[in-house]
C-alpha cells in the first residue's frame, strides 16, 4: 500500500460556462466537485492504475466534510486528521475552450491541538505502507515542520519516499533525504534562488537535488516536458502532441507512476518514460488523475527519452 500525504487539501469546484466575460451574471451549464490536493490526486491515479493506496489528509469544517464525502465517492481509502479550521475551497471557471480562471480560499491555521491530532493520525496512516509520498503545499509553518518528521518516520521503517512540494516544506523536507525529489521549474528555481532558463541551469539544479541526498531527481517543465537524474545520468523528455483538455494533475500522475516503478525495481530511464506517459495521458481528461493503466500503456509508445 502506498501512502499519499496531502497537508493542504481543498475541494475543487468547477463552473463550466460558454465564455468568461467581465459581466455581472454568467449562467453556469455544469458544476463538478473534486476532492483536490496533490496527494489525493496521486491516490486517485494509483487506484486507477490498480495499485493499493491510502490518502492521508487533514480536514475541517463544512468543506472538509464535503471533501471526505468526495474521497469516499471516488472509492479512496482515507485516513483523516480532523482539525478545527475550515478546509480550502477553490472555484474554477471553465469556458467551452477549456480556458480557466481559478479562485482559492486561504488555508486553515492549525492550533497546537490540531498539530497533535495530525501527528497521531499520521502514525496510524503509516502502518502497513510500502512507500510514501508527500505532495503539495503546507498550510503554514506548523505543517511545513511536519514534512521532515513524516519523511524520517517512513525512512525509519525502511520504505522509500517521494517529496513534491515547495518553499519551507521543500527546504526542510530535503534535510530528511527523501528517495525521490520532484518539483516544477518555478519551485526549484525559488529553492535555489536562481533562474532555471537554460538546459545547463536545469541540469545543475538536478545535480543539487541529488547532492541533497535524493536517489532520483525530477524537474517538470510544463509543456516543455521534464528532466530526470539518477545514478550519475540525466535524461530529457518532451511530450508528444496530444489534445489537451486539462493539464492539472499531470505532475501527480507522474508521481504515481514513478512510485510504482520504484517499487517494481525498474531502472531509472524506464521509470522516467513510464512517468512521462502517465503525465501525458492525464491531460486528455478534465478530472485530475482519472486515468488507467491501459491509457498509460497506449501512450508509452509515443514517449521518447533523450540522455543528456
Amino acid at each position: 500500500m502506498i501512502l499519499c500525504v496531502t497537508l493542504n487539501p481543498l475541494v475543487d469546484t468547477s463552473f463550466f460556462v460558454d465564455e468568461i466575460r467581465p459581466i455581472y451574471r454568467t449562467e453556469v451549464k455544469r458544476v463538478t466537485h473534486v476532492a483536490g490536493g496533490k496527494g489525493t490526486n496521486v491516490a486517485r491515479a494509483l487506484k486507477g492504475m490498480g495499485q493499493p493506496a491510502r490518502a492521508f489528509t487533514l480536514l475541517g469544517g463544512w468543506t472538509g466534510r464535503h471533501h471526505a464525502e468526495l474521497m469516499a465517492a471516488d472509492g479512496l481509502e482515507a485516513v483523516i486528521a480532523w482539525i478545527s479550521g475550515e478546509t480550502r475551497l477553490s472555484i474554477t471557471v471553465v469556458d467551452q475552450h477549456y480556458e480557466q480562471r481559478g479562485y482559492f480560499t486561504p488555508p486553515p491555521v492549525l492550533t497546537p491541538e490540531d498539530v497533535a491530532v495530525v501527528r497521531a493520525t499520521f502514525a496510524q496512516a503509516l502502518e502497513g505502507a510500502s512507500a510514501m509520498c508527500i505532495c503539495g503545499s503546507a498550510t503554514g509553518a506548523e505543517t511545513a515542520a511536519l514534512v521532515p518528521e513524516f519523511l524520517q518516520a517512513a525512512t525509519n521503517r525502511g520504505i522509500p519516499t517521494l517529496l513534491d512540494t515547495y518553499g519551507d516544506a521543500l527546504r526542510q523536507g530535503l534535510l530528511a533525504q527523501p528517495t525521490v525529489v520532484k518539483g516544477n521549474r518555478k519551485e526549484i528555481s525559488e529553492y535555489l534562488n536562481r533562474p532555471l532558463d537554460t538546459i545547463k541551469d536545469q541540469i545543475e539544479a538536478l545535480d543539487k537535488l541529488l547532492e541533497a541526498g535524493a536517489r532520483w531527481a525530477v524537474i517538470t517543465l510544463g509543456q516543455e516536458g521534464a528532466l530526470f537524474a539518477a545514478e550519475g545520468k540525466r535524461w530529457l523528455s518532451r511530450p508528444p502532441q496530444v489534445q489537451v483538455v486539462n493539464p492539472m494533475g499531470s505532475g501527480d500522475a507522474m508521481t504515481a507512476a514513478l512510485i510504482i516503478a520504484l517499487l517494481r525495481g525498474w531502472p531509472p530511464e524506464q521509470s522516467f518514460r513510464y512517468g512521462m506517459a502517465a503525465a501525458v495521458a492525464n491531460v486528455t481528461s478534465f478530472v485530475p488523475c482519472a486515468l488507467s493503466e491501459q491509457e498509460i500503456e497506449a501512450t508509452l509508445e509515443h514517449i521518447s527519452v533523450v540522455p543528456l
